[in-house]
């Protein structure tokens, strides 16, 4: 992702990053609020696709994007390409620590009765596909699909665990990043925009294909456990995600600034959720019934609301997680 002073920034980037943040926030603040959460908003249901599925896959793959334009900018300042990747996975291996943090805090919790050790998570998980891409910055676009691929073999019909709650799972996951790292190569200054394109088409119509011979031979659609079957068909709804994004920034569309702002500030708004909703819930309302559908609604909307704009405004004042 492009940072700092006077940095380049793609909008519909930022704008496909947002949404793909609060669909994310969204999914859980309805766990959190709601006594009940709509089978149509449920996710995580093992062996059934929701559409609620494909934001936290869609931000996996915006990591590899991102990167892209990370190492491009590092190397362009001055850096050589290994000192541009170690720079990269030294911000990826701070993300999992961090991670590591928020996730274990729980444990400390008496009245919770946790006794296990340091937790995996959603960051641990972005964190590690962001390590291994970064890895593979420098290699061809033939070494990285023989990489996702393989990948994509390993865990033909899922992890051994959830993807989000252990290393070696997570890494069912990471097909998704390198997908991003192979389309954000597009995207560099210089590149002409149909190479983004014919990228984006590629990698598209390949996860697709790749979905279907999965699905095919009975590999379900499980983003729990991460099939290769979810994993294929969350790659080409991610690509087409960005390609929807960049289509309205074509057409002329201007992307409402605190959308923009979310975006550059993401993983912001992600840690945010834990200090301003999950401990709170969890130390003071650990026993709390929740709310029915309408008022859990509500109070779901108003603390996206509240998290995106102390997002923005933590934001301007350069406090913020970068990727």
């Amino acid at each position: 992702m492009a940072d700092g002073a006077g940095a380049r920034r793609i909008a519909f980037l930022d704008a496909c990053r947002a949404l793909a943040v609060l669909g994310m926030l969204f999914a859980n603040m309805m766990n959190v609020f709601l006594r009940r959460v709509p089978e149509v908003l449920q996710h995580n249901e093992g062996d059934v696709l929701r559409a609620f599925d494909f934001p936290a896959p869609v931000f996996q793959f915006l990591i590899g994007v991102s990167l892209v334009l990370f190492l491009h900018k590092r190397r362009t300042g001055g850096l050589t390409p290994s000192r541009a990747r170690l720079t990269a996975v030294k911000r990826f291996v701070l993300l999992i620590g961090l991670g590591i943090v928020l996730d274990s805090a729980p444990a400390l919790l008496p009245m919770l009765r946790l006794t296990e050790g340091p937790r995996w998570g959603v960051l641990q998980t972005l964190g590690l596909g962001g390590v291994v891409a970064a890895g593979a910055a420098e290699l061809p676009d033939g070494a990285v699909i023989a990489l996702a691929l393989g990948l994509l073999a390993l865990f033909f019909r899922g992890a051994s665990g959830e993807v989000h709650h252990g290393p070696v799972a997570a890494l069912a996951f990471v097909p998704l990043t390198l997908a991003g790292l192979l389309v954000g190569r597009g995207l560099t200054a210089g590149a002409p925009r149909r190479a983004f394109l014919a990228r984006a088409a590629v990698v598209a119509a390949a996860a697709v294909a790749c979905a279907a011979a999965a699905r095919g031979v009975g590999v379900p659609f499980n983003k729990t456990i991460g099939t290769s079957s979810f994993v294929a068909i969350a790659t080409a709804a991610s690509v087409a995600f960005l390609l929807a994004t960049a289509a309205l920034e074509e057409r002329g569309l201007p992307f409402p600034g605190w959308l923009l702002a979310v975006g550059s500030n993401a993983l912001t708004a992600w840690v945010l959720q834990y200090v301003l909703v999950y401990y709170p819930a969890w130390i003071v309302f650990w026993s709390w019934r929740r709310l029915p559908l309408l008022p859990g609604m509500a109070a779901v909307l108003a603390t996206l609301a509240v998290l995106s704009a102390l997002t923005i405004a933590l934001g301007r004042r350069g406090i913020r997680i970068p990727i």
